[in-house]
């Protein structure tokens, strides 16, 4: 935008906003100022744009992939807890069993 087209936006600008009635013309011409006042920030602001879409995509990756990461961790937990829980189970036998024998009483040597 130009300098010139600053100062006759800032005027019909002005204008329209102290409730002063424009004309047709110089409606579609505060119009036209506007587009191109749009246009340039558009320009302006799609670098950076493109950069916070491109942090945004990336920040999705890196949370989908913890996502997973902590769904393995829950599954690797689940297993390790069914293991343990099996483990003191078999644990439980065994030191049953010793009990039993022990309360046997001694074993007779065969052949004696």
């Amino acid at each position: 935008m130009t300098d010139q087209e600053r100062v006759r936006f800032r005027q019909l600008w002005n204008r329209q906003t102290e409730g002063e009635t424009l004309s047709d013309n110089e409606q579609a011409e505060l119009s036209a100022l506007i587009a191109v006042i749009e246009q340039e920030e558009a320009a302006y602001l799609r670098p950076a744009n493109e950069r916070l879409e491109a942090a945004a995509i990336a920040l999705e990756e890196r949370n989908r992939a913890l996502l997973e990461l902590v769904q393995r961790k829950e599954a690797l937990a689940n297993r390790l807890s069914t293991i343990v829980t099996e483990a003191d189970a078999e644990r439980t036998a065994i030191d049953a069993e010793v009990q039993r024998l022990l309360r046997s009483g001694p074993a007779v040597a065969a052949g004696a």
